[in-house]
């Protein structure tokens, strides 16, 4: 029986009669997007000061690549060909249209379970919207049998995968490979081209929810590691596979069982890296040199830091009345006061001296300086002030890799248009840039917000029990009082401020050493071509990924999915695609990681 039918055959009776159920409201902000032509692309990461990944003998400097020292040069370490192993090449298994069809198949198999991670969810085996999750595994067994007869699966938390191929030489640290199983929901399937769950394949794009987010990682790690062990291969070097299942719902039930698990298993640092989904992908750019040559740059974008992220909510409670005889402003209108004020502060942007963002300027400044002159003549004069106002006048998607973002994202209010509303709730999306840091975000809330909550007399209680706060609030605003009823209309209003979600800025993984010689070598094999530069540098993450409950496993977390913005297309919204022959290359990649990972010595 061909897949695709085998597939929905499995599905019918489970997967596909829950997929409209999992038609609502979105609910995670993490974007992203990756570039093609421009010279940012979109990304996920980094807040408060940038601090460096924990020191170790695998991130040790080496002549071959680019030092993280004042003097960044971006040089680039050579490209690492796998061959030599006698295993076949990865052109030769996965460029044919048979390979493709086959993958296709998988892929649209993998698509079709509607796995989608709500905000609301309760534990895995208490909520029958988990349900899917069962079929997606019973799927992956059919796609994947030489993996799951090979490798030891585990389950973390009921739904988290983790599968190990146990290495030959127990002294080589082992490789971790992440991606998650759980995709965003849907708000309104009839504003799709396709039904999204439907998986459908036009011949160049895959259509459907998840298709590049991030079961596009999924797929393509199982099959390469799926390839290489029916070519007879074994590893040296233990490999892990760890999938999550609530990475859009900030993955504590998932990435932080599945970390818990191997903490105990391989302790502290006991990794030696982990790769996982993210970054900025490929950018293309010409401008190559100094003269009139036009020769392509192509640079690799993997994430190396990722900001900060906290999600403040704020809780009106009011009196309330019939419409008829009206407060001058309800509890909505008094919101909307609050969101306008915060909206009109925004934070500063900053590009930081040795960031990742800021190197990612020198090496296009070296390899592509007549590609923007200003951003050339900007880094060569090392003014990073006026770069910062170019960079956050251009687009957004280069701002907010250096600015603290603010996304009013939720606000819930008033249940009968004859009755004045007594609970309205907002809630505030922030992902928190190096130069801030979270209480000082909770902070700014409270002081764009305190002349609104004294004009209505509000009491205004905000994070009540956040020792991290309170600290913050001691040293940086001492004179900070609670705000009392100063207004002649008693509205008999309390505004309740809360932080939630809070993850600090992460570490900066190491650009330069062995283990980023291997990576930064891989991408450079697997991305040549005649007449072209490969440039791997490290970026800055705008959202968050798994990688946060998996920071004490390894200093070398890297964040990188390479498809480029053509390749992977409306992530989080309608109309999500990937593109086919991308996902090839991605899959080549992998097969190329693996292999140049397991024969390094480090």
């Amino acid at each position: 029986m061909p897949l695709k039918h085998l597939t929905r055959t499995l599905l019918a009776a489970a997967a596909a009669a829950r997929a409209s159920a999992f038609l609502v409201a979105p609910l995670d902000h993490h974007l992203h997007v990756v570039s093609d032509q421009l010279p940012f692309g979109q990304l996920h990461h980094a807040p408060g000061p940038l601090a460096s990944a924990p020191s170790s003998s695998s991130s040790s400097s080496s002549s071959s690549s680019s030092s993280d020292d004042d003097d960044f040069k971006c040089n680039l370490p050579p490209a690492i060909d796998p061959a030599g192993d006698g295993l076949p090449s990865a052109d030769d298994l996965f460029s044919s249209a048979a390979a493709l069809a086959k993958q296709v198949e998988r892929h649209e198999a993998v698509v079709r379970v509607p796995s989608v991670c709500f905000d609301d969810l309760g534990e895995p085996d208490e909520d029958e919207r988990w349900a899917p999750f069962y079929d997606l595994h019973h799927v992956l067994e059919v796609l994947y049998p030489t993996i799951h007869e090979r490798a030891t699966v585990e389950k973390a938390n009921t739904l988290g995968l983790v599968y190990t191929l146990k290495g030959s030489d127990p002294s080589l640290k082992p490789t971790l490979l992440a991606a998650h199983q759980d995709v965003v929901p849907v708000p309104d399937e009839s504003t799709w081209k396709y039904p999204p769950f439907a998986a459908v394949y036009d011949g160049q794009y895959l259509w459907g929810r998840g298709a590049s987010d991030d079961k596009n990682s999924l797929t393509a790690l199982l099959t390469a590691v799926e390839t290489l062990l029916a070519s007879g291969w074994t590893p040296a070097r233990t490999l892990i596979l760890a999938f999550g299942f609530d990475e859009e719902c900030s993955g504590y039930r998932g990435a932080g069982a599945i970390g818990k698990l191997l903490t105990e298993r391989y302790g502290d640092e006991g990794i030696a890296v982990i790769l996982d989904e993210g970054g900025l992908g490929l950018q293309r750019l010409g401008g190559g040199g100094d003269d009139d040559d036009d020769d392509e740059v192509l640079y690799a974008l993997p994430s190396v830091v990722e900001k900060g992220h906290v999600d403040i909510w704020l809780e009106l409670s009011v009196v309330g009345g019939h419409s008829s005889i009206p407060f001058p402003h309800t509890s909505i209108g008094i919101m909307a006061e609050i969101i306008t004020s915060l909206e009109a502060h925004p934070y500063e942007p900053a590009l930081l001296d040795g960031s990742p963002p800021h190197r990612h300027l020198q090496c296009q400044a070296r390899y592509s300086p007549r590609a923007q002159p200003d951003i050339t003549r900007l880094v060569r004069a090392g003014d990073l002030a006026a770069l910062s106002e170019l960079l956050a006048r251009e687009q957004p998607i280069w701002q907010y890799m250096i600015q603290t973002s603010q996304a009013v994202d939720v606000i819930r209010g008033g249940q009968k248009i004859n009755a004045m509303p007594e609970l309205v709730t907002l809630g505030v999306n922030y992902r928190v840039a190096p130069q801030n840091n979270i209480p000082e975000v909770q902070h700014n809330v409270v002081r764009y917000i305190r002349h609104i909550a004294d004009k209505y007399g509000l009491d205004l209680r905000a994070y009540e029990g956040d020792d991290d706060y309170e600290g913050y609030l001691a040293e940086s605003d001492p004179e900070a009082r609670p705000v009392r009823p100063t207004w002649d209309v008693d509205y008999n209003g309390t505004l309740i401020l809360r932080a939630q979600e809070k993850t600090h800025g992460t570490p900066v993984s190491p650009t330069s050493g062995p283990i980023w010689d291997t990576f930064s070598g891989t991408i450079r094999h697997s991305y040549a071509s005649e007449g072209r530069t490969v440039v791997p540098v490290g970026e800055i993450m705008t959202g968050n990924t798994d990688t946060r409950h998996y920071l004490n496993l390894s200093p070398n977390i890297y964040r990188w999915t390479p498809n480029t913005r053509a390749g992977s297309i409306n992530i989080h919204t309608i109309d999500e695609r990937i593109l086919m022959s991308e996902h090839m290359d991605i899959v080549k990649f992998y097969y190329n990681f693996v292999r140049n990972f397991d024969k390094a010595d480090f």
